[in-house]
């Protein structure tokens, strides 16, 4: 499989915000972070991709989704429109042509019920 294209990766940025979405619920939350391998990040990284749940409940509408996005760009092996930009994104799996798919699958089958609108 191949690396996700640019315009793959925007593309599912913009299903994201369509219709008023901003984030998956938070137990789907969860979920996102499982398929980006969140866990095997290196700490530096982790932050800038952890999703605001429960101690960033408090969070704006515009922070979470952001971090949002930049998961998304961390599963195409894209840049980051944050700090980790800098760093190596091919650090994290041996499988991360498929991540970006698999993220892909997931998001764009979550019912609406279990996304968080503005």
């Amino acid at each position: 499989m191949n690396r996700p294209s640019e315009q793959e990766v925007e593309d599912l940025i913009k299903y994201c915000s369509d219709k008023w979405k901003t984030v998956p619920i938070a137990r789907k939350w969860v979920e996102v972070m499982r398929i980006i391998e969140y866990d095997k990040l290196e700490k530096r990284c982790q932050e800038s991709l952890k999703c605001l749940i429960f101690e960033g409940s408090i969070a704006s509408d515009e922070s979470k989704v952001k971090v949002l996005r930049n998961q998304i760009r961390w599963a195409g092996n894209h840049s980051l429109s944050v700090l980790i930009y800098k760093f190596d994104l091919n650090i994290v799996s041996t499988r991360r042509d498929k991540i970006f798919y698999e993220l892909k699958d997931f998001l764009m089958n979550l019912p609406k019920e279990e996304w968080h609108y503005q």
